[in-house]
Protein backbone atom coordinates (compact mmCIF):
# COMPACT_ATOMS: atom_id res chain seq x y z
CA UNK A 1 0.00 0.00 0.00
CA UNK A 2 1.13 3.55 -1.44
CA UNK A 3 2.21 5.78 1.87
CA UNK A 4 3.57 9.52 1.73
CA UNK A 5 5.89 11.36 3.40
CA UNK A 6 5.65 15.12 3.60
CA UNK A 7 9.33 16.37 3.84
CA UNK A 8 10.51 19.48 5.09
CA UNK A 9 9.09 21.74 2.06
CA UNK A 10 5.84 20.58 2.30
CA UNK A 11 5.90 17.94 -0.74
CA UNK A 12 4.48 14.64 -0.70
CA UNK A 13 7.38 11.48 -1.33
CA UNK A 14 5.42 8.37 -1.95
CA UNK A 15 6.68 5.23 -0.39
CA UNK A 16 6.00 2.02 -0.03
CA UNK A 17 7.41 -0.45 2.90
CA UNK A 18 7.99 -4.58 3.31
CA UNK A 19 8.48 -5.10 7.07
CA UNK A 20 11.31 -7.65 8.00
CA UNK A 21 14.11 -8.55 10.58
CA UNK A 22 16.77 -9.98 8.65
CA UNK A 23 18.18 -6.63 7.09
CA UNK A 24 16.93 -3.19 5.68
CA UNK A 25 17.26 -2.90 2.46
CA UNK A 26 16.31 0.90 0.07
CA UNK A 27 15.85 0.88 -3.86
CA UNK A 28 16.64 3.98 -5.78
CA UNK A 29 15.00 3.54 -9.03
CA UNK A 30 16.31 4.93 -12.55
CA UNK A 31 15.37 8.20 -14.25
CA UNK A 32 11.65 9.07 -14.77
CA UNK A 33 10.72 5.75 -13.61
CA UNK A 34 8.76 4.80 -10.24
CA UNK A 35 8.31 2.07 -7.82
CA UNK A 36 5.58 0.50 -9.77
CA UNK A 37 8.36 -1.13 -12.19
CA UNK A 38 9.13 -4.52 -12.90
CA UNK A 39 12.54 -4.61 -10.66
CA UNK A 40 10.95 -2.47 -8.00
CA UNK A 41 8.07 -4.92 -8.02
CA UNK A 42 9.86 -8.32 -7.51
CA UNK A 43 12.33 -6.83 -5.28
CA UNK A 44 9.29 -6.36 -3.45
CA UNK A 45 7.76 -9.73 -2.90
CA UNK A 46 11.53 -11.36 -2.91
CA UNK A 47 11.76 -9.33 0.76
CA UNK A 48 8.41 -9.88 1.72
CA UNK A 49 9.43 -13.93 1.61
CA UNK A 50 12.82 -13.20 2.60
CA UNK A 51 11.70 -11.37 5.58
CA UNK A 52 14.06 -8.76 4.74
CA UNK A 53 12.98 -5.05 5.24
CA UNK A 54 12.76 -3.00 2.42
CA UNK A 55 11.85 0.66 1.36
CA UNK A 56 10.39 1.94 -1.89
CA UNK A 57 9.78 5.61 -3.08
CA UNK A 58 9.03 7.71 -5.57
CA UNK A 59 11.43 10.84 -6.05
CA UNK A 60 9.78 14.14 -6.21
CA UNK A 61 7.97 14.74 -10.07
CA UNK A 62 7.78 10.47 -10.05
CA UNK A 63 5.32 8.11 -9.80
CA UNK A 64 3.34 9.16 -7.24
CA UNK A 65 5.24 11.91 -5.46
CA UNK A 66 3.93 15.13 -6.04
CA UNK A 67 5.87 17.84 -8.42
CA UNK A 68 6.38 17.83 -12.19
CA UNK A 69 8.99 16.08 -13.26
CA UNK A 70 11.13 19.61 -15.16
CA UNK A 71 10.88 21.10 -12.07
CA UNK A 72 13.99 19.10 -10.45
CA UNK A 73 17.52 17.83 -10.47
CA UNK A 74 20.23 15.59 -9.20
CA UNK A 75 20.37 17.50 -6.10
CA UNK A 76 16.96 17.41 -5.35
CA UNK A 77 16.40 13.69 -6.00
CA UNK A 78 19.64 13.39 -3.93
CA UNK A 79 17.65 15.68 -0.86
CA UNK A 80 15.10 13.66 -1.61
CA UNK A 81 16.96 10.45 -0.60
CA UNK A 82 18.85 11.72 2.06
CA UNK A 83 14.99 12.73 3.80
CA UNK A 84 14.04 8.80 3.18
CA UNK A 85 16.65 7.60 4.74
CA UNK A 86 16.83 10.29 7.73
CA UNK A 87 12.87 9.63 8.14
CA UNK A 88 11.68 6.34 6.93
CA UNK A 89 14.33 4.00 7.96
CA UNK A 90 16.52 3.00 10.70
CA UNK A 91 19.71 1.82 11.23
CA UNK A 92 22.26 0.67 8.44
CA UNK A 93 21.04 0.16 4.66
CA UNK A 94 21.93 -1.82 1.75
CA UNK A 95 20.78 0.57 -1.10
CA UNK A 96 20.05 -0.54 -4.33
CA UNK A 97 20.79 1.78 -7.32
CA UNK A 98 19.49 1.43 -10.94
CA UNK A 99 20.54 3.85 -13.51
CA UNK A 100 20.34 6.97 -12.23
CA UNK A 101 20.02 5.23 -8.93
CA UNK A 102 23.74 3.76 -9.00
CA UNK A 103 24.53 7.75 -9.19
CA UNK A 104 22.32 8.86 -5.97
CA UNK A 105 23.52 5.41 -4.29
CA UNK A 106 26.95 6.59 -4.11
CA UNK A 107 25.99 10.50 -3.61
CA UNK A 108 24.23 8.57 -0.08
CA UNK A 109 27.43 6.91 0.24
CA UNK A 110 29.36 10.00 0.45
CA UNK A 111 26.87 11.83 2.26
CA UNK A 112 25.68 9.45 4.90
CA UNK A 113 28.56 6.52 5.17
CA UNK A 114 27.21 5.61 9.02
CA UNK A 115 24.09 4.49 7.65
CA UNK A 116 25.05 2.97 4.47
CA UNK A 117 26.38 -0.97 5.05
CA UNK A 118 26.83 -2.04 1.16
CA UNK A 119 25.84 -0.65 -2.43
CA UNK A 120 24.42 -2.85 -4.79
CA UNK A 121 24.51 -0.88 -8.30
CA UNK A 122 22.45 -1.99 -11.23
CA UNK A 123 23.61 -0.52 -14.67
CA UNK A 124 24.59 2.49 -12.33
CA UNK A 125 24.64 5.73 -14.46
CA UNK A 126 26.76 8.23 -12.33
CA UNK A 127 27.49 11.41 -14.41
CA UNK A 128 24.95 10.01 -17.39
CA UNK A 129 23.52 14.02 -17.12
CA UNK A 130 26.68 15.20 -18.82
CA UNK A 131 28.61 11.97 -20.54
CA UNK A 132 25.00 10.18 -22.29
CA UNK A 133 23.07 13.38 -22.44
CA UNK A 134 24.74 16.70 -23.29
CA UNK A 135 27.76 15.33 -24.75
CA UNK A 136 25.34 13.71 -27.37
CA UNK A 137 23.55 16.56 -28.29
CA UNK A 138 23.84 18.56 -31.53
CA UNK A 139 24.84 22.18 -31.61
CA UNK A 140 21.75 22.72 -32.73
CA UNK A 141 20.30 21.03 -29.71
CA UNK A 142 23.01 22.39 -27.40
CA UNK A 143 21.63 26.30 -28.73
CA UNK A 144 18.11 25.19 -28.03
CA UNK A 145 18.75 23.99 -24.44
CA UNK A 146 20.09 27.53 -23.77
CA UNK A 147 17.90 29.54 -25.20
CA UNK A 148 14.78 27.80 -24.55
CA UNK A 149 15.99 26.12 -21.25
CA UNK A 150 14.45 22.72 -22.11
CA UNK A 151 14.51 20.24 -24.41
CA UNK A 152 13.14 16.61 -25.70
CA UNK A 153 16.32 13.97 -26.09
CA UNK A 154 16.13 11.96 -27.92
CA UNK A 155 13.78 13.55 -30.45
CA UNK A 156 10.97 11.30 -31.69
CA UNK A 157 12.98 11.57 -34.99
CA UNK A 158 16.22 10.89 -33.98
CA UNK A 159 15.01 7.40 -32.32
CA UNK A 160 15.13 4.53 -34.96
CA UNK A 161 12.16 2.28 -36.09
CA UNK A 162 13.86 -0.67 -34.36
CA UNK A 163 14.81 1.22 -30.84
CA UNK A 164 11.08 2.31 -30.33
CA UNK A 165 9.86 -0.29 -27.86
CA UNK A 166 13.11 0.15 -25.66
CA UNK A 167 13.62 4.24 -25.98
CA UNK A 168 11.60 7.31 -25.38
CA UNK A 169 11.42 10.99 -25.35
CA UNK A 170 12.85 12.53 -21.86
CA UNK A 171 12.56 16.20 -21.22
CA UNK A 172 15.60 17.73 -20.49
CA UNK A 173 16.23 21.16 -19.02
CA UNK A 174 19.42 23.42 -18.59
CA UNK A 175 18.85 23.48 -14.68
CA UNK A 176 19.52 19.48 -15.02
CA UNK A 177 22.28 19.45 -16.70
CA UNK A 178 24.09 22.56 -14.91
CA UNK A 179 22.74 20.98 -11.75
CA UNK A 180 24.54 17.58 -12.63
CA UNK A 181 28.28 19.06 -13.25
CA UNK A 182 27.96 19.74 -9.64
CA UNK A 183 27.70 16.27 -8.76
CA UNK A 184 29.78 14.53 -11.02
CA UNK A 185 31.91 11.50 -9.48
CA UNK A 186 33.46 9.97 -12.62
CA UNK A 187 35.63 12.87 -13.00
CA UNK A 188 37.42 12.41 -9.03
CA UNK A 189 40.43 11.14 -9.09
CA UNK A 190 39.17 8.39 -6.70
CA UNK A 191 35.39 8.26 -4.76
CA UNK A 192 35.86 7.71 -0.73
CA UNK A 193 32.98 4.92 -0.73
CA UNK A 194 34.29 2.10 2.23
CA UNK A 195 31.90 -0.40 2.27
CA UNK A 196 30.94 -3.40 0.17
CA UNK A 197 30.13 -2.80 -3.51
CA UNK A 198 28.77 -4.64 -5.97
CA UNK A 199 27.92 -3.44 -9.61
CA UNK A 200 26.19 -5.72 -12.35
CA UNK A 201 26.07 -4.15 -14.93
CA UNK A 202 24.58 -6.07 -18.80
CA UNK A 203 27.15 -6.61 -21.97
CA UNK A 204 23.96 -5.84 -24.40
CA UNK A 205 23.17 -2.10 -22.58
CA UNK A 206 23.21 0.36 -24.88
CA UNK A 207 22.07 3.04 -22.55
CA UNK A 208 24.75 2.84 -20.21
CA UNK A 209 27.81 0.97 -21.76
CA UNK A 210 29.23 -1.16 -19.28
CA UNK A 211 32.55 0.48 -18.57
CA UNK A 212 31.27 2.75 -16.40
CA UNK A 213 30.72 0.41 -13.39
CA UNK A 214 34.46 -0.92 -14.68
CA UNK A 215 35.94 2.66 -14.19
CA UNK A 216 33.38 3.12 -11.17
CA UNK A 217 35.36 -0.15 -9.48
CA UNK A 218 38.67 1.53 -10.26
CA UNK A 219 37.65 4.56 -8.17
CA UNK A 220 35.85 3.64 -5.27
CA UNK A 221 38.52 3.06 -2.39
CA UNK A 222 36.87 0.31 -0.73
CA UNK A 223 38.70 -3.00 -1.34
CA UNK A 224 35.53 -4.88 -1.72
CA UNK A 225 34.34 -3.66 -4.90
CA UNK A 226 32.99 -6.73 -7.36
CA UNK A 227 31.53 -6.67 -10.75
CA UNK A 228 29.10 -8.58 -12.44
CA UNK A 229 28.60 -8.52 -16.13
CA UNK A 230 26.00 -10.85 -17.52
CA UNK A 231 26.40 -10.83 -21.30
CA UNK A 232 22.85 -11.17 -22.41
CA UNK A 233 21.33 -8.60 -20.20
CA UNK A 234 20.19 -5.20 -21.71
CA UNK A 235 19.90 -1.49 -19.43
CA UNK A 236 16.66 -2.27 -17.81
CA UNK A 237 18.16 -5.72 -16.15
CA UNK A 238 14.40 -6.78 -15.68
CA UNK A 239 14.92 -10.01 -17.30
CA UNK A 240 13.94 -13.18 -14.96
CA UNK A 241 18.23 -14.41 -15.49
CA UNK A 242 19.08 -11.00 -13.82
CA UNK A 243 16.68 -10.04 -11.50
CA UNK A 244 17.70 -13.80 -10.12
CA UNK A 245 21.30 -12.37 -10.24
CA UNK A 246 20.16 -9.63 -8.38
CA UNK A 247 18.72 -11.19 -5.61
CA UNK A 248 21.74 -13.87 -5.02
CA UNK A 249 23.92 -10.48 -4.83
CA UNK A 250 21.10 -9.40 -2.24
CA UNK A 251 22.15 -12.82 -0.62
CA UNK A 252 25.44 -12.64 -0.59
CA UNK A 253 25.12 -9.25 1.09
CA UNK A 254 22.94 -10.21 3.80
CA UNK A 255 25.36 -13.11 4.98
CA UNK A 256 28.60 -10.32 5.56
CA UNK A 257 26.47 -8.13 7.09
Amino acid sequence: MIKYHIDKNGNRIAYKKVKGTRASVIFYGGFASDMNGTKANALYDFCQKSNIELTLFDYLGHGSSSGNFIDYTISDWHENCLEVMENLTYGKQIIIGSSMGGWLMLMTALSMPQRVSALIGIAAAPDFTEDLIFKKLSDTQKNDLSSLGIIDFPSIEEIKPQEKLSNCSYKITRDLIEDGRKNLLLDKGNINISCPVRLLHGLNDKDVPYHYSITLAEKITSNDVEIHLIKSAQHNMSDDYSLNIIFKTLRTCLKSN
